[in-house]
């Protein structure tokens, strides 16, 4: 495969496809608490190679130890047991993680060498060869261009695995981060033929009992200042049977004359309390760095020890806001 003469690709991506072309065995990665973006990444890219590179030996990795509730009816695997023998022999393929302490498993350490794929802003470098560009809305997006741009095989079930990551990182392309290029990628995408409705339903369709929890936030969200606040006690997610903690944040979205959004829950095997700050046009990320987090410009999240930091998190986000209203 001659990349070279291709003009379509930056350097950095004919250097990974270079060094995926050089590997027999390849692992890839997601960050914890996975999302759309993150295993919609690992599934196109696995798939990806597949039709492109037939020879090789593709795993996701992690995906035995994780809550299945975390994989949607378009996320299927049966290969999902790996050893670490495999691992380390192969090349190790890390998507959508702004840092190594949020790789799940911590195996990529394994691998004889390592890529990184992420739309996060930089902090940190730990991998052979990264492609690191917060211009992207998704690392989906990321992976989408690359395979356009390379003129090799992108079958409709490749495609729909980008499309999930992409639709989610950007609201289904109603946050600030699309850009006319993600209009175009999901059009590639899209073209392949892949039933878009599947892919909505399996996303977007919630049960009564999510519902009735997403209802209970909101009982309990506060607005003041423009910034609309939440905190989800432990109890409310057994409450409504909900198996995964996460922080629902989403639930204070589009709310008239409310600048900012944030809300707290307590994971219980992280035993911290974490939390997520949103914005529609306003940077937040260094308000999460301030408390031992980071994230995109619009959207980030950070973590607290304790549950009373959380008025600090407010009080500055208030102060913040109106420095920058007046």
């Amino acid at each position: 495969m001659d990349l070279n003469n291709n003009e379509q690709l930056s350097q950095v991506q004919k250097s990974i496809l270079k060094k995926i072309n050089e590997y027999e065995n390849i692992s890839l990665f997601f960050h914890e608490a996975p999302d759309f973006d993150a295993l919609g990444s690992c599934f196109g890219v696995k798939e990806f190679i597949k039709e492109n590179f037939p020879n090789k030996v593709v795993k996701i990795i992690g995906l035995d130890t994780i809550e299945k509730e975390y994989l949607s009816t378009i996320f299927n695997d049966d290969d999902i047991e790996v050893d670490d023998q495999f691992i380390s022999k192969s090349l190790g393929i890390v998507s959508d993680t702004g840092n190594e302490a949020r790789v799940y498993t911590g195996k990529h350490k394994l691998c004889i060498e390592t890529i990184r794929v992420d739309h996060h802003v930089e902090v940190e470098n730990f991998c052979n060869i990264e492609w690191i560009d917060p211009i992207f809305p998704s690392a989906c997006q990321m992976w989408a261009s690359l395979a356009i741009n390379s003129g090799l095989k992108l079958s409709s079930q490749t495609a729909k695995y980008f499309y999930a990551g992409i639709i989610t990182d950007t609201g289904r392309f109603l946050h600030y981060n699309t850009t006319p290029d993600t209009y175009y990628i999901a059009y590639q995408l899209v073209k392949t033929g892949f039933n878009r409705a599947d892919v909505h339903t399996a996303i977007y369709t919630k049960s009564k009992e999510q519902i009735l929890f997403s209802s209970y936030i909101f009982k309990r969200m506060k607005i003041k200042n423009g910034i609309a606040h939440a905190i989800i006690p432990s109890r409310a997610y057994k409450k409504f049977k909900i198996k995964i903690q996460h922080s629902m944040v989403h639930v204070l979205s589009n709310i008239k004359d409310v600048k900012i959004w944030t809300t707290l829950y307590y994971d219980k095997n992280l035993k911290k309390w974490k939390g997520s700050l949103r914005s529609i046009n306003i940077p937040i990320n260094h308000i999460a760095e301030k408390y031992k987090g980071g994230g995109h410009k619009f959207a980030a999240g950070f973590s607290l020890k304790d549950k009373k930091e959380y008025n600090n998190v407010i009080k500055d986000l208030e102060e913040y806001l109106e420095s920058i209203t007046r």
